[in-house]
């Protein structure tokens, strides 16, 4: 475990108190036998956790010293002799101050249903480090996706394909919906509860839904930008313009040219947002600006 350093290594104990006083990563300059004092690793780990890395291999596999370590930061649980990775109370407390230090635990306790749920609740995204059989967990996979909504990438296929707990990991991050099933992806009342909690996650529905016109206005009202998403079809198509542009003008961005040029459409989305202007075809755009200047010299 330990690290040996060429430039110069400390063996007077009063010395290296006092730099470990300041940083407790100063274990690291430590001779071979301050490394192996007890009394100086357990100080050291107290401030610093990681600084068991530096600790004696004798003093990685102390549960004294390895249970200071790891409460003070749960990542030293790497440092720690394999024996003692083992150990429930040690990886107990180790997941509980960083949920990732799952993955430094042996595989019994990332099977172990306390252990995971404690390393997801503090870490969504330590179920990626959970053994399979606790990847189809309903109640861990929830508590993980309600946290941190990407962590259904590593739920078990069932339960990507569980609504509630794809409703819960998209209302979390949106971008969890590229992880459901490709059912729900596809299934279009399933989208529209989804849309209406995360617009944008429009970009993860099926290729069809992208081109339906009721689904992708209702995630446009959730999010502005949603028709970044859509399918280009709708653009021409007049009537979901028109109603694009009644909810926000600025979607006049997205529409095709010859509906740029759509009077109607370009009136609608100037009066929503005046800012749409500069979208319109030119000629409207002359048009339109000489109205607008000439209403506001009134």
């Amino acid at each position: 475990m330990a690290t040996q350093h060429t430039e110069f290594s400390i063996s007077d104990k009063n010395q290296l108190l006092k730099l470990l006083h300041e940083n407790g990563r100063a274990l690291e300059y430590a001779n071979h036998e301050l490394r192996a004092d007890k009394e100086l690793v357990l100080y050291a780990v107290k401030q610093k956790g990681r600084a068991l890395k530096f600790a004696s291999a004798e003093l990685s596999g102390d549960f004294e010293c390895v249970l200071a370590a790891v409460t003070q930061n749960g990542k030293a649980l790497e440092y720690a002799s394999h024996e003692l990775k083992s150990n429930l109370e040690i990886v107990s407390a180790a997941v509980k101050d960083n949920g990732s230090t799952l993955v430094f635990a042996n595989e019994e306790l990332k099977s172990n249903q306390r252990v995971v749920l404690a390393a997801v609740t503090q870490n969504g995204g330590a179920l990626k480090f959970a053994a399979d059989n606790l990847r189809s967990d309903y109640e861990l996979v929830l508590a993980a996706v309600k946290l941190k909504g990407r962590a259904l990438e590593f739920a078990a296929e069932e339960l990507r394909a569980d609504k509630s707990i794809v409703l819960a990991a998209v209302a979390e991050n949106d971008w969890a919906f590229a992880y459901a099933s490709d059912e729900l992806r596809a299934d279009k009342d399933f989208a529209l509860q989804i849309v209406a909690l995360k617009g944008r996650a429009l970009e993860y529905a099926s290729a069809e839904l992208k081109a339906d016109p009721e689904l992708v206005l209702a995630a446009a009202v959730e999010y502005q930008w949603a028709l970044d998403h859509a399918d280009l079809k709708l653009m021409t198509n007049r009537d979901f313009i028109l109603a694009a542009v009644k909810l926000h003008g600025l979607a006049l961005e997205y529409a095709s040219e010859n509906l740029r040029a759509d009077r109607e459409i370009v009136l609608t989305a100037i009066e929503e947002n005046p800012e749409a202007l500069v979208y319109a075809s030119s000629d409207l755009r002359a048009e339109f600006a000489k109205r607008l200047a000439i209403k506001l010299d009134k």
